[in-house]
């Protein structure tokens, strides 16, 4: 997991998770409006270097990840919420640190298979995050594509999930 300079994306999302509100926002979000929380970042990635999403370019990256959505990250979401609801001793602890792990690694795949899409589609990619500056009016506009798509409220500019910040500033 720590080829963080071969993913900016991962090294964005680490920091803007991080950031006041914005995980419980996320979260918020999937719970209430089904959300996939690495789409919701990868708007806000895109956004923050430039980048518009397109309809047909959210219905690529969900096939992209659906598989491995399914398969892995939710059912380690699920063992995690199960565990965390039950009585915690020093074992279940263990366990739940060891599942959360888990689940870590498993969301970085999952945006490793974002990247590496996003990538082949646009190969200046990489180049253009380092140059690019910071943009809110696209990443508001690619959030608000998403989630008008899964019947989510829309994101004003006040939202914590703008971040107006130039990704070349965050330090992987």
């Amino acid at each position: 997991m720590g080829q963080l300079s071969d993913n900016p994306f991962w090294g964005y999302s680490l920091v803007h998770y991080s950031r006041p509100e914005v995980a419980s926002v996320c979260l918020e979000l999937q719970d209430n409006a089904d959300a996939n929380v690495n789409l919701v970042l990868l708007c806000c990635w895109l956004g923050s270097i430039g980048e518009v999403l397109s309809a047909e370019d959210l219905d690529e990256a969900e096939k992209v990840i659906r598989d491995w959505n399914e398969q892995v990250v939710k059912p380690l979401r699920q063992i995690r919420r199960f565990l965390q609801s039950e009585s915690a001793s020093g074992a279940d602890r263990e366990r739940l640190f060891e599942v959360k792990q888990l689940e870590l690694k498993a969301e970085w795949v999952v945006q490793s298979k974002l990247f590496d899409w996003w990538q082949e589609k646009d190969d200046t990619l990489v180049n253009r995050s380092a140059a690019a500056g910071p943009d809110d009016k696209r990443q508001q506009k690619n959030l608000n594509l998403y989630l008008s798509r899964i019947g989510g409220k829309p994101v004003n500019s006040g939202s914590p999930l703008i971040w107006p910040v130039a990704p070349a500033k965050i330090k992987n």
